[in-house]
């Protein structure tokens, strides 16, 4: 269906540029045709013994040879397919014209149907597959001069005919090329785009499939091991584990069902899915950590206020990002996280008390260099690295306005 009103709109375009050349055509053609000028470029017209007074002119009508009317005819049918059969549409036109010249022994008007096929075809094609034909065009000005001893080849008249031909020729080429060249360059751009676009995309479900499958699972795994643990000794703590690798794997599954929901349904995807995740739920991420034993704790200074959708999904995503390390690196080492919050900027910080590494080097992997993206993505920076006295530090500024 969509073909389909591109043709009509193609049509819609084209079919009234190529009455209005019909129109114009006929109206020169039967004015020229009765005052009788000829010649493939009409001459002014004076009359027999007053070489500048013309004679008083007596408006008749004479109808115009037949070949003439469909000549026109068809030259209008070729720019009103111009966009579908551009090519033969011109060979079409340029052998119409040349009827046109034994005929009427004048171009006029009607060449600009050729005029307006040249850059039709030179902005929707390269130019070896539209150059070559523009050749059948040289007949059309060199029909004229049949009629004149040895065909026109001592006339001066042919070659500035020829000249003027392929100067009215050219310009219309030069401005095609330079439109197709416009349109090529800007749709190379746009694909750009839309390639990066998805990347993007990409990368970012890739790390909110990272974050969200991460920390459950090492919060998931922490909880099966307190339960292991006190299954013999202490029964009845085993169900506050088992409580929460439930909540656990259920919040894991919600998130991935949204973040994953783009692929189904790109559009309708973000109006069913809920406000991502952002630092009002601080709180359940460092519960998670505490309900397995492990030493956490939240703390906030200056005065909390509102912040981009992005730089509060962002920092939340840290935050968790970081714990997920402390759990699955730290050993049995505590962590804590303080928010910072200052006029122009937000900062995350999440340390922990584990052993210090001095002179050892931090091995970035998929996680640090995950949070140094969504850092980097709203305009912050991120640092990570081992603390002198011991543990490791994730340092986050977020700035608090839009990028």
């Amino acid at each position: 269906m969509s073909r389909d009103r591109r043709l009509i709109r193609k049509l819609a375009l084209d079919v009234p540029l190529g009455l209005a050349i019909a129109l114009l055509a006929l109206a020169v053609a039967q004015a020229q045709f009765q005052t009788g000028e000829s010649g493939p470029f009409p001459q002014s017209w004076h009359g027999p013994g007053s070489p500048d007074r013309p004679p008083k002119f007596e408006p008749h009508f004479e109808p115009l040879p037949i070949g003439m009317y469909a000549s026109i005819a068809v030259v209008a049918a070729a720019v009103m397919v111009r966009r579908i059969r551009p090519r033969a549409a011109f060979v079409a036109a340029v052998a119409a014209v040349t009827v046109i010249v034994l005929v009427g022994g004048y171009f006029g008007p009607v060449l600009l149907g050729p005029i307006v096929l040249t850059y039709t075809m030179a902005s929707l094609y390269p130019p070896r597959a539209w150059a070559p034909w523009t050749a059948v065009a040289l007949p059309m000005f060199l029909v004229g001069y049949l009629d004149r001893p040895y065909f026109g080849l001592y006339d001066i008249d042919l070659y500035v005919g020829v000249a003027v031909g392929a100067a009215l020729f050219s310009v219309p080429a030069a401005l095609g090329v330079i439109v197709r060249s416009r349109r090529e360059t800007a749709r190379r751009e746009r694909d750009q785009e839309l390639r990066r676009f998805a990347y993007e995309e990409r990368l970012r479900i890739a790390r909110e499939v990272h974050d969200v499958v991460g920390h459950s699972l090492s919060v998931i795994n922490m909880h099966a091991g307190v339960a292991l643990h006190v299954l013999h000794k202490r029964p009845d703590h085993v169900e506050p584990s088992l409580e929460a690798i439930r909540q656990t794997s259920k919040d894991a599954l919600e998130e991935l069902r949204g973040t994953l929901a783009v692929f189904r349904d790109p559009e309708g995807a973000d109006r069913r899915r809920e406000p991502l995740p952002g630092l009002e739920r601080l709180d359940e991420l460092v519960a998670g950590v505490a309900s397995a034993g492990r030493a956490a704790e939240a703390r906030t200074e200056g005065e909390p206020g509102p912040l981009p959708a992005a730089v509060d999904h962002a920092a939340y995503r840290i935050v968790q990002e970081a714990l997920t390390n402390v759990v699955r690196h730290a050993g049995g080492a505590g962590a804590a996280v303080l928010i910072t919050y200052r006029p122009a900027e937000v900062v995350v910080e999440i340390t922990d008390d584990g052993p210090a590494r001095p002179g050892q080097a931090p091995a970035e992997g998929n996680g640090i260099a995950g949070m140094r993206e969504r850092a980097r993505a709203v305009g912050g920076t991120l640092t990570a690295g081992p603390r002198p006295e011991g543990g490791f530090a994730v340092r986050a500024e977020l700035p608090r306005g839009e990028r």
